[in-house]
Protein backbone atom coordinates (compact mmCIF):
# COMPACT_ATOMS: atom_id res chain seq x y z
CA UNK A 1 0.00 0.00 0.00
CA UNK A 2 1.50 3.65 -1.54
CA UNK A 3 2.09 6.14 1.64
CA UNK A 4 -0.99 8.79 2.47
CA UNK A 5 0.22 11.58 0.35
CA UNK A 6 -0.86 14.63 3.23
CA UNK A 7 -3.40 16.89 2.25
CA UNK A 8 -2.68 19.86 3.85
CA UNK A 9 -3.24 22.41 5.34
CA UNK A 10 0.64 22.91 6.14
CA UNK A 11 2.78 25.00 8.66
CA UNK A 12 3.20 28.11 6.81
CA UNK A 13 6.96 28.33 7.74
CA UNK A 14 8.53 24.86 7.99
CA UNK A 15 6.13 22.90 5.66
CA UNK A 16 4.56 20.57 8.17
CA UNK A 17 1.49 18.97 7.49
CA UNK A 18 -1.15 20.34 9.99
CA UNK A 19 -3.52 16.67 10.38
CA UNK A 20 -4.75 17.29 13.72
CA UNK A 21 -5.59 19.74 16.62
CA UNK A 22 -2.31 19.00 18.38
CA UNK A 23 -0.61 20.22 15.19
CA UNK A 24 -1.48 23.98 15.37
CA UNK A 25 0.42 26.40 16.90
CA UNK A 26 -0.82 28.81 19.12
CA UNK A 27 -2.09 32.27 19.53
CA UNK A 28 -1.66 34.98 22.59
CA UNK A 29 -5.05 33.99 24.05
CA UNK A 30 -4.02 30.01 23.50
CA UNK A 31 -5.69 29.62 20.75
CA UNK A 32 -5.72 27.82 17.73
CA UNK A 33 -3.76 29.72 14.93
CA UNK A 34 -4.67 28.16 11.21
CA UNK A 35 -1.24 29.15 9.45
CA UNK A 36 1.71 27.62 11.80
CA UNK A 37 2.21 24.36 13.60
CA UNK A 38 2.78 24.06 17.34
CA UNK A 39 7.19 23.92 16.67
CA UNK A 40 7.17 27.12 15.08
CA UNK A 41 4.45 29.08 16.80
CA UNK A 42 3.56 29.33 20.06
CA UNK A 43 1.66 31.78 22.15
CA UNK A 44 1.41 34.33 19.19
CA UNK A 45 5.22 34.69 18.18
CA UNK A 46 7.48 32.44 16.99
CA UNK A 47 9.47 29.62 18.45
CA UNK A 48 12.92 30.87 16.58
CA UNK A 49 11.87 34.56 15.78
CA UNK A 50 15.65 35.03 14.44
CA UNK A 51 15.94 31.90 12.40
CA UNK A 52 16.40 32.31 8.94
CA UNK A 53 14.28 30.26 5.60
CA UNK A 54 17.82 28.48 4.88
CA UNK A 55 18.27 27.29 8.53
CA UNK A 56 14.84 26.21 8.26
CA UNK A 57 15.37 24.50 5.23
CA UNK A 58 18.19 22.01 6.67
CA UNK A 59 16.13 21.68 9.63
CA UNK A 60 12.87 20.44 8.18
CA UNK A 61 15.25 18.47 5.36
CA UNK A 62 16.92 16.71 8.45
CA UNK A 63 14.03 15.99 9.72
CA UNK A 64 12.60 14.27 6.92
CA UNK A 65 15.07 12.67 7.14
CA UNK A 66 15.61 11.33 10.47
CA UNK A 67 11.44 9.98 9.91
CA UNK A 68 12.10 8.20 7.00
CA UNK A 69 10.06 10.21 4.89
CA UNK A 70 12.64 10.97 1.82
CA UNK A 71 15.86 10.71 1.00
CA UNK A 72 18.26 14.07 1.91
CA UNK A 73 18.03 14.79 -1.73
CA UNK A 74 14.62 15.00 -2.74
CA UNK A 75 13.79 16.07 0.53
CA UNK A 76 15.94 19.12 -0.10
CA UNK A 77 14.69 19.49 -3.65
CA UNK A 78 10.99 19.47 -2.03
CA UNK A 79 11.32 22.54 0.13
CA UNK A 80 13.58 23.80 -1.73
CA UNK A 81 10.66 24.60 -4.05
CA UNK A 82 7.92 25.05 -1.72
CA UNK A 83 9.77 26.83 1.18
CA UNK A 84 10.01 30.58 -0.38
CA UNK A 85 6.33 30.04 -0.99
CA UNK A 86 5.29 30.09 2.54
CA UNK A 87 3.87 32.52 4.25
CA UNK A 88 6.46 33.42 6.57
CA UNK A 89 9.41 33.42 4.34
CA UNK A 90 7.19 34.89 1.20
CA UNK A 91 8.48 38.68 1.39
CA UNK A 92 11.90 37.79 2.16
CA UNK A 93 12.42 34.74 -0.85
CA UNK A 94 11.05 37.22 -3.28
CA UNK A 95 13.27 39.86 -2.74
CA UNK A 96 16.24 37.61 -2.45
CA UNK A 97 16.51 33.96 -4.51
CA UNK A 98 17.67 31.01 -1.79
CA UNK A 99 20.58 28.92 -2.90
CA UNK A 100 19.90 25.26 -2.13
CA UNK A 101 22.59 23.67 -0.34
CA UNK A 102 24.69 21.50 -3.00
CA UNK A 103 22.41 22.18 -5.49
CA UNK A 104 24.25 24.73 -7.77
CA UNK A 105 21.50 26.53 -8.49
CA UNK A 106 19.20 29.09 -7.19
CA UNK A 107 15.30 28.97 -6.10
CA UNK A 108 14.02 32.19 -6.65
CA UNK A 109 10.74 32.78 -4.46
CA UNK A 110 7.24 32.96 -5.88
CA UNK A 111 6.26 35.62 -7.87
CA UNK A 112 2.87 36.75 -6.82
CA UNK A 113 4.13 36.58 -3.41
Amino acid sequence: MPAKEPLGPFCQSCSMPLEKPDDFGTDQAGYRENDYCRHCYKGGAFTEPDMTMEQMLDVSVGFMVRQGIMPEASARALLGDVMPRLKRWCASASARPLAAAGSGREIAGDPEC
